[in-house]
């Protein structure tokens, strides 16, 4: 069923605005502190990072943390929850697959470290 635009109410509007507003605010801070991050780890390493590279790594890190949050989603509705737990970030961990000069792996460090979180 698709909605007319027009047949909206203005609180319908003003919310959906809202929600654009803090959903591009939470962009930008993201990507202002994958930035910073991407940058502080260049220089540490000695290397120089160009800025068209540094953007693509804070654009790329923020589609990868929306992808996380819709797959730590369907692990919880999957599992009959409607929260995330931490259950659910370590199973993620353990799925990220990385691709290497030998093939792809489950990323058990990552797992690893995530389950050291959870006993914290």
């Amino acid at each position: 069923m698709e909605v007319d635009e027009d047949n909206r109410s203005d609180f319908e509007k003003e919310e959906e605005e809202e929600d654009d507003s803090v959903s591009d605010l939470l962009r930008d801070r993201f990507r202002l502190s994958a930035i910073s991050i991407a940058e502080s780890e260049a220089k540490r390493s000695g290397m120089e990072i160009s800025p068209p590279i540094v953007a693509c790594i804070a654009d790329l890190a923020f589609k990868y943390i929306g992808q996380l949050a819709k797959d730590l989603e369907l692990f919880a509705h999957h599992a009959g929850r409607k929260s995330v737990t931490m259950t659910d970030v370590i199973v993620s961990g353990e799925c990220i697959m990385s691709n290497n000069a030998f093939g792809t792996h489950r990323n058990e460090h990552l797992a690893a470290s995530l389950r050291s979180i959870s006993y914290q």
